[in-house]
């Protein structure tokens, strides 16, 4: 027999008051909003089961040994102005945007390849990523640029192009440091650090589901606190899949090939975009003019600018910081949509399309629009405080290596949480040195990165990620006490028609600079 609970009461005369008597005596059916509740409440719960195992049982859960010399900040950190194997390049912005270089065919220009000069002047136009890229390094040395950007078929492209039939005069050769980390490098890469994982490649992928699914079904749940907690879920998803899309720019190989595509379909942007102006940031770290990174005017100030570049709201920037820095998912989708566009990529815009698509039918858009601005402020923390606290490259073009020792710094993870949703980038300089390997190899390449370091008298700088939040709010309340300096360096080069739309802003508010 059924169990006790279950079983019917005896008939009783039809009356209306018996008949809600009996079939109270019957269990009441899940509603809509409990089938959701116990759906969200178990998505979450294996969300922080699959984080919580996978960082307590995998390499990557090895945070840096307690035995790493931290280094603590240092105010004025930036210098006093003047009064892998295998790397995928992408189209550039129309040749209307590129920064100035060689002006007609006639002209050598030579760059340096493993100790070989090339003569590009005439097949700069052919470059797949865009002539900026070879206009940059001309009379320079590339070979840095080269391994960390292209592919074993990219560089053995190299070997066809024509010779230079002069050696530019008043190049330096590049210093031991340099020669010692080609030698490190090819070590590296010969003892397989750049392999891929795929124990690590499906958790970086299923965390990234798990809470994308969560923050959706707790979307569905109309009720204000309901909301709340699927905007902080989504924007955590939201987050990681920014890091998941980076991983597949930067990352070599048959699985980052496939999974390119992700960073329009999942995470909403671009990867043509991204890649244009993300390899710049790595190849040309702080250097003033050239990386994108730190053009964060005219909506937060790094230094102190030239009154022509100068906005009144500039004293203010030490209160306000949280704001802007929402709005990075905001500036990077509307980027994402243009780059797409003007591209004609299909792919990119069909992916994008149904990102959009996908995310405003199953959550609300003020939900979703409070993710992508809580999103952007982790984001934006993450990627900024290991760069922007340290040194500036104003006139200055150091050799590869030594800029990024000098420009950036890691970031110490408080908890295994953090160093989940840090996606890596706590490993910056890790990141910078060999933008290729996957992030999973980082926490084990930390104690050979140090090695590094004091065998070649180089800092290595590391800090607790919240004394590095702290850094960099004091530097940008401290910038904004200074006055303005006269013939101060601008962010962004001159006299380049910019389409992004902080560049868009910045020409605005300077256009209007005099006025005020």
């Amino acid at each position: 027999p059924p169990p006790a609970p279950f079983l019917l009461p005896p008939p009783l005369p039809c009356t209306s008051s018996r008949i809600s008597a009996s079939l109270e005596s019957l269990p009441p059916p899940l509603s809509r909003v409990s089938m959701f509740r116990s759906l969200f409440i178990g998505t979450l719960l294996a969300c922080h089961a699959a984080s919580s195992m996978a960082f307590l049982a995998s390499p990557a859960a090895r945070l840096p040994s307690s035995n790493i010399k931290l280094t603590s900040s240092r105010m004025g950190a930036h210098p006093r102005q003047p009064a892998v194997t295998r790397a995928r390049m992408t189209i550039a912005e129309p040749e209307s945007e590129l920064w100035k270089g060689t002006e007609t065919l006639s002209n050598d220009l030579c760059v340096r390849i493993d100790d070989v000069w090339y003569d590009l002047s005439r097949w700069r136009k052919a470059h797949p990523a865009g002539t900026h890229w070879i206009d940059l390094y001309k009379n320079q040395d590339a070979t840095e640029v080269m391994y960390g950007f292209h592919s074993d078929k990219g560089m053995d492209m190299i070997k066809r192009l024509p010779k230079a039939k002069r050696t530019p005069e008043g190049v330096k050769d590049v210093s031991q440091v340099t020669r010692n980390f080609r030698k490190w490098r090819a070590e590296l890469v010969k003892d397989g650090w750049f392999e891929r994982d795929w124990k690590s490649e499906a958790f970086n992928l299923g965390s990234w589901a798990l809470w994308a699914t969560a923050g959706i079904c707790l979307a569905q749940i109309p009720t204000l606190p309901f909301q709340m907690g699927a905007i902080f879920v989504i924007a955590v998803a939201n987050t990681i899949a920014g890091w998941l899309a980076h991983d597949y720019v930067h990352g070599r190989g048959k699985w980052a090939d496939i999974m390119r595509p992700f960073g329009s379909f999942c995470a909403g942007m671009s990867p043509t975009w991204w890649s244009d102006k993300h390899n710049l940031h790595h190849a040309r770290t702080n250097e003033v003019g050239k990386d994108e990174d730190i053009a964060t005017d005219p909506a937060l100030f790094l230094w102190a600018p030239d009154p022509k570049n100068d906005a009144p709201w500039r004293k203010l920037q030490g209160w306000y910081l949280p704001l802007p820095m929402s709005l990075l998912f905001l500036i990077w989708r509307f980027d994402s949509v243009r780059v797409a566009i003007e591209r004609k990529s299909v792919v990119e815009c069909v992916g994008l399309a149904t990102h959009w698509a996908v995310m405003l039918s199953f959550v609300s858009f003020p939900t979703y629009l409070g993710a992508l601005l809580l999103s952007g402020l982790m984001t934006a923390i993450i990627t900024t405080v290991t760069h922007q606290s340290e040194e500036l490259f104003f006139e200055e073009e150091p050799e590869f290596v030594d800029a990024q020792f000098r420009s950036t710094r890691d970031a110490v993870c408080s908890n295994p949480f953090s160093e989940w949703l840090w996606g890596g980038m706590q490993y910056q300089l890790e990141h910078h040195l060999f933008p290729t390997m996957p992030r999973y190899k980082y926490p084990a390449l930390v104690p050979h990165v140090q090695k590094f370091a004091d065998e070649n008298k180089l800092e290595f700088r590391i800090t607790p990620e919240f004394e590095l939040l702290k850094m960099n709010i004091d530097l940008y309340r401290h910038v904004a006490t200074l006055e303005p300096q006269p013939g101060a360096k601008g962010s962004r080069p001159e006299n380049v028609e910019r389409k992004d739309i902080t560049s868009i802003i910045s020409q605005v508010a300077n256009t209007d600079a005099p006025k005020r």
